[in-house]
């Protein structure tokens, strides 16, 4: 049977371009979903954007670094005078107090990397690395030897999440690989494609006889709303979320910036009264 294989990553907590991209795979009648990690932070998505994601029953489903940073952040493995990790620990307990506690060990569960055959095709999926869930190795102007590296002689097709970039290329022996870019948080290094917004997908089309198309989607949704959402449900850093629904730009590592919104908001504060830091 054709399989098509709607391949979603980084939705980052966005709850509309989740949304979009879920109305779109159905629309273009897609018989499976993969999704390939962080699907939290620093949208305003919790417990709903699991369910909603949950529901679609994908076939995989991997843990990616922001998942892998909350689950840390939970257990208190962070300093308070860090202002990358205030701002990950704050957001963390967003997420925890808008779930159901069972959602975050379920989470943890989830592997890193997985491999799977469809009609005959052998795949391998990533958030990055297999055996490494962050890191820029895989960016698309990387050394070519970095996708060899990726993909082994078993795998015919290798697909990962991560960089935020639609990409589809080939190792040095010919076998394919493909990032669908990101649901929830879209980039490119080009300006005139960075400034385009739409959530992004791809369709991996896999027929009966091992034979494979790939299409890249693109989806619009409202990021007015999805701001909105933000402030009704009180999501921390919610300036800084309205920029990025704005912009497209983050500001996870401009840690001047975060040092001041800290401060401002009293976030060290909050968070050491979240996490009981005495040491504070």
């Amino acid at each position: 049977m054709e399989q098509k294989i709607a391949l979603l990553a980084d939705i980052h907590g966005n709850v509309g371009a989740l949304t979009a991209v879920l109305a779109d795979a159905k629309a273009q009648q897609a018989t499976a979903y993969w999704f390939l990690g962080d699907l939290f932070l620093p949208g305003p998505g919790a417990g709903d954007l699991y369910q909603q994601l949950a529901a679609v029953k994908p076939a995989v489903w991997l843990r990616g670094n922001w998942e892998d940073a909350a689950l840390a952040m939970l257990r208190g493995d962070f300093e308070l005078d860090d202002p990358g990790a205030i701002y990950l620990a704050m957001l963390s307990a967003y997420l925890q107090t808008h779930a159901p506690a069972e959602m975050m060990a379920a989470i943890a569960a989830h592997p890193i990397a997985t491999t799977r055959t469809v009609n005959g095709v052998h795949l391998q999926a990533t958030h990055n690395l297999p055996d490494q869930d962050e890191g820029r190795s895989l960016y698309p102007a990387q050394p070519q030897m970095n996708f060899d590296q990726l993909v082994p002689p078993t795998v015919d097709i290798a697909v990962y999440g991560h960089t935020h970039q639609q990409v589809m290329r080939t190792t040095s022996q010919g076998q394919l690989v493909i990032n669908p870019g990101a649901v929830g948080q879209p980039y490119s290094l080009w300006s005139r494609f960075f400034a385009d917004q739409r959530a992004h997908y791809a369709l991996l089309t896999i027929d009966d006889a091992g034979r494979v198309d790939v299409a890249f989607r693109k989806c619009d949704y409202d990021r007015q709303q999805e701001v909105d959402l933000a402030k009704a449900r009180h999501l921390p850093y919610l300036a800084q979320y309205a920029f990025l629904r704005e912009s497209g730009n983050t500001i996870t590592h401009d840690r001047d910036l975060l040092r001041q919104v800290n401060a401002a908001h009293h976030y060290v504060h909050r968070v050491a009264a979240y996490y009981h830091k005495k040491e504070f």
